[in-house]
């Protein structure tokens, strides 16, 4: 059936109905173009890393109407696929092109994704990773990728904005009311990490709401090497001992209620937020268990982080130094309530009791916290015996991968097993060190 011409927009016969129809029409013609395309996989090899990539023509709505531009779609690093992983990934891409999915997505601009995602699914997380999440996306992800449309972003991309996180900044702050400049260091490993995850977030949450169809392009973005920016350390039960003794009556907390926070995170190898969220209900005195039924954050009560966080551990007899300290509390109050009845910020703690305990026996390192006693815990248990799964059910982790991370080897322990060795070798002519 022969079609008649239509005029061209912007010519006196072109109403609004005809110019709906010229650019269907256009679109019909462009889309006879590219109605199915397989383009070849080169590979870009001018750069650092030479990445795999096609080169497809995408229908993208402009000025002039609907247009079929050519558009570069990597596919991944060449040292991280396979020629065949290649193919796949191209597939994958393609289909999503081939079925003209791509015309809508290419005019969504990320910030509609990121205002989307922050007002319909942030709020269905935990507290802790809802303040995180908004820190990621108003200081890193809106400034980096607000402007761009979602196609627009690619795993070159991505990659690139992490190592840029990496490196070391300029910042403005306040001192003593003046403004300042100064030097600070990129971002750890572990931090690039969760930026990463946010942006994922966005983007898998966009393919749940038909948002986007395409490749999530954190999945090619590698951080690199894992280097630790601060040195895992636990203290010695001599070092652990004074400290204890050194913790001082606040307005936070009394001395006797900060020894047994810091003894239940040694002990049973609870979060901080754990220790905070306790019971009287939750002590079991005659088992001498504890039980770990919710979280308290920053005024912020719910349930614990994980399935895996809900545990019984036992804790011998500090259960009774427990219930003596909840002695005349009502079973549903906060075993470390202070006198409006919640139990006290993290941030407080770690300013004005243990900062200052631990500067003063001389232990204090930064990243020093109640942190660090969980670690002492999944460290110490492994050293008397608990296989790593018993120390990872202990902790509430999910994975032996994490665990491996707290645990700390000791350096004495360490050399006493080597010297055992040595001595089951019986070997006499080993020289030792050169005076």
């Amino acid at each position: 059936m022969k079609r008649t011409p239509q005029p061209a927009p912007g010519t006196s016969g072109a109403g609004v109905f005809d110019l709906v129809r010229y650019l269907l029409d256009e679109g019909e013609r462009e889309d006879a173009m590219t109605r199915y395309q397989d383009p070849k996989i080169e590979i870009r090899r001018d750069v650092k890393r030479p990445f795999y990539y096609i080169r497809p023509y995408v229908r993208t709505c402009t000025e002039q109407g609907i247009k079929s531009v050519r558009k570069n779609i990597p596919l991944g690093f060449c040292d991280k696929m396979t020629t065949k992983q290649a193919q796949a990934a191209k597939q994958q891409e393609m289909a999503t092109i081939n079925a003209g999915k791509f015309l809508l997505q290419c005019q969504i601009h990320f910030d509609e994704a990121i205002k989307k995602f922050v007002a319909g699914r942030v709020p269905q997380l935990a507290a802790p990773t809802q303040g995180k999440y908004l820190g990621i996306i108003d200081h890193y992800i809106r400034p980096a990728f607000g402007k761009l449309r979602m196609c627009d972003i690619d795993p070159p991309m991505v990659a690139a904005w992490l190592n840029k996180a990496a490196e070391p900044r300029i910042v403005t702050v306040k001192r003593k009311g003046k403004e300042v400049t100064e030097e600070r260091d990129g971002l750890s490993w572990w931090a690039r990490q969760d930026l990463r995850n946010a942006l994922s977030a966005i983007f898998t949450q966009a393919v749940g709401w038909r948002m986007w169809d395409g490749r999530n392009p954190c999945e090619g973005a590698d951080l690199g090497r894992k280097r630790e920016k601060r040195e895992k350390r636990i203290p010695k039960a001599e070092q652990l001992e004074a400290f204890l003794a050194a913790l001082p009556n606040t307005k936070v907390c009394t001395a006797e209620q900060a020894r047994l926070m810091v003894l239940v995170a040694a002990v049973a190898g609870l979060r901080v937020s754990e220790v905070l969220g306790l019971k009287p209900s939750d002590i079991g005195g005659e088992k001498e268990t504890i039980e770990i039924r919710r979280r308290w954050h920053r005024g912020d009560v719910d349930i614990p982080k994980t399935e895996a966080s809900r545990r019984v551990r036992e804790i011998g007899p500090l259960a009774g130094e427990l219930l003596r300290l909840a002695r005349g509390k009502d079973e549903s109050a906060f075993l470390f309530a202070q006198a409006d009845g919640n139990p006290p910020d993290d941030r407080d703690l770690q300013q004005h009791v243990f900062r200052p305990a631990a500067k003063a026996v001389g232990i204090y390192f930064e990243g020093f916290g109640m942190h660090t006693f969980r670690r002492l815990n999944v460290s110490w248990r492994q050293e008397v015996g608990a296989t790593a799964i018993e120390a990872m059910k202990a902790a509430g982790h999910t994975s032996l991968s994490m665990t491996w991370a707290y645990t700390v080897t000791d350096r004495e322990r360490e050399k006493e097993q080597v010297q055992k060795m040595w001595d089951r070798l019986a070997i006499d002519n080993v020289q030792g060190p050169v005076n």
